[in-house]
């Protein structure tokens, strides 16, 4: 009786079927060892690798592959019977450098995965050097493997400064300012324009991100840990901030400049910090052309020691150093912007103007002033503010100015009184449910509340002017509400009713536009099953469409 052999040589003979005797069928894979070396193909020789596009394509490799066969067609060959790898190295010699395996016969590098390269190879940036590449062929561990022929490519790599790091919102992405490090020695200083317990992260040029160190979790030590580290954040007071990142302790601070006085002809200008323009602003008059130079601030520092304790905080001055120069008698307006990596001091002639009413207040992300959730407007211009606005459970936000120059949290341990100083903590929804709310804010007595919108009527001709038959179904995603309404009969036409409550109403204010309040009805054009779409989200132009099915 005959059994069933096989056997698989990494030398590349396969031996087949074969009886209890000594008779044995070999078979035999050929063309790798007497084959000819397969051809590398680059797509350039000669590259300038450029930061501003890292991510195109710098340079493109082909290559060829080994015609294997078998000397009995009753056998196939195993599918990538030969590893093939990439080999680059700065050395002719291949002593040093890269090696990766790669499946496809093609192989692409952009700017910046090539600078990386050469980054590893320890080639110096802005030169240009000479790189080796070549593919290895690998069939067996017992037999040689094979390479084809050496492409050389001169390189020029661009080298990474190191000169600044990013601060970026929560999203780990936008970017909200800068920091400086002139000697690019990981250590990185500048002003920070903050509002009470901001959020951030940081960035340097190299990718690498920091955060808090989320496995000790103590404020102001940093980490590298990307699984583990969590979002720096400032203390409890809003202001303007010197803030200094040291990437070798893995520690940063805060010093909190309480005020900044500059003084001209012998008398102080009273300067104001803008949170969101990060800058110092102040009037004076002079009695003649002068120099400024200086600015003297007295400060607290948060550190690792004294975390953001405002008792513990450490107290002292910094001097600020600029030039302006005041070019005769007069009324000046002399801004200090803080955000750069030296302070840019300007004087223009005049005073200080009067705030200007802003119809609308933003809601605001506290972390990203950008991010806006939604607008609150006030129609009659008597400080008196509303909006709606689809709030998740416990969230926090801000009611900012457009021009940011004023920014409204809550008083601390009063949440529904509105406080414009830097004290000032986030606003927050005090439930865990999410929900659709009428927002109200009044400038005049400091106050902010909410009412849920629980129900959303569609009520017209076409249905007796119902509240209960026609009802509007929120979109969180879109955040939009819709309705399928099928108008059947049109005289007044319809309106939005909120809550069962006909004085909170979306009444027509133009084509395409409601307004919240007495107005004018919708009236659809003609009879059929509409899908009607409304967006609040800037409360002084709401949007509407009426698309017919």
């Amino acid at each position: 009786m005959k059994r069933l052999y096989t056997y698989l040589t990494l030398c590349c003979v396969l031996l087949g079927w074969a009886a209890c005797n000594d008779d044995k069928e070999y078979i035999t894979v050929n063309g790798f060892q007497t084959g000819t070396n397969a051809a590398l193909n680059a797509s350039q020789t000669d590259i300038t690798l450029n930061a501003e596009t890292p991510n195109v394509s710098a340079l493109s490799l082909s290559w060829g592959n080994y015609a294997l066969s078998i000397d009995n067609d009753a056998y196939g060959l195993p599918d990538e019977m030969i590893n093939k790898y990439i080999e680059i190295s700065s050395s002719n010699s291949f002593d040093n450098g890269e090696s990766s395996l790669c499946v496809e016969n093609t192989k692409s590098y952009t700017h910046v995965e090539l600078n990386n390269i050469t980054k590893k190879l320890g080639i110096e940036p802005w030169s240009v050097s000479e790189v080796y590449i070549r593919i290895k062929y690998v069939l067996g561990n017992n037999l040689a493997p094979k390479y084809s022929n050496v492409e050389v490519i001169k390189v020029t790599p661009y080298g990474i400064r190191m000169n600044t790091i990013a601060m970026l919102a929560t999203d780990q992405e936008t970017v909200t300012g800068y920091l400086y490090s002139p000697e690019e020695d990981g250590v990185y200083q500048g002003f920070v324009g903050a509002s009470g317990w901001m959020n951030a992260y940081f960035r340097e040029n190299d990718g690498t991100m920091w955060g808090n160190d989320g496995v000790i979790g103590t404020a102001f030590m940093l980490s590298n840990d990307i699984s583990t580290l969590w979002n720096i954040w400032y203390p409890g007071v809003a202001g303007s901030y010197f803030t200094t990142v040291n990437t070798l302790t893995q520690q940063w601070s805060a010093t909190l400049l309480n005020d900044l006085t500059v003084i001209v002809d012998g008398n102080p200008i009273v300067m104001k910090f803008s949170v969101p323009q990060n800058k110092w602003t102040g009037s004076f008059t002079t009695n003649g052309a002068s120099t400024i130079s200086s600015a003297t601030a007295s400060t607290k520092t948060y550190t690792v020691e004294t975390g953001t304790d405002d008792d513990a905080a450490i107290a002292g001055t910094l001097s600020i150093s600029f030039s302006a120069s005041i070019p005769k008698a007069g009324s000046y307006i002399l801004t200090l912007a803080m955000g750069e990596e030296a302070v840019i001091a300007t004087i223009e002639e005049g005073e200080a103007g009067e705030s200007t009413y802003f119809n609308y207040l933003e809601m605001i992300n506290p972390d990203n002033w950008n991010d806006v959730k939604c607008r609150l407007y006030s129609s009659e211009e008597n400080n008196i503010y509303q909006g709606f606005y689809y709030a998740e459970g416990w969230e926090n936000f801000k009611l900012a100015t457009e021009d940011r120059e004023v920014l409204y949290g809550s008083v601390p341990e009063s949440l529904y009184e509105l406080d414009a100083t830097g004290a000032a903590w986030n606003i927050w929804m005090d439930t865990a449910e999410s929900g659709f709310y009428l927002f109200t804010a009044n400038t005049a007595d400091n106050t902010w509340s909410h009412q849920e919108i629980t129900k959303v009527s569609v009520s017209g001709d076409f249905n007796g002017w119902s509240i209960d038959s026609d009802l509007m179904q929120y979109d969180v995603d879109a955040k939009v509400w819709k309705a399928v309404i099928d108008i059947n009969y049109i005289e007044w036409g319809i309106q939005i009713i909120l809550n069962d409550d006909w004085d909170m109403m979306w009444t027509k204010k133009a084509d395409g536009v409601l307004q919240y309040g007495k107005g004018v009805n919708i009236v659809p054009s003609e009879m059929g099953v509409y899908l009607l779409t409304i967006d609040t989200w800037d409360m002084g132009h709401i949007t509407y469409t009426l698309e017919k099915q």
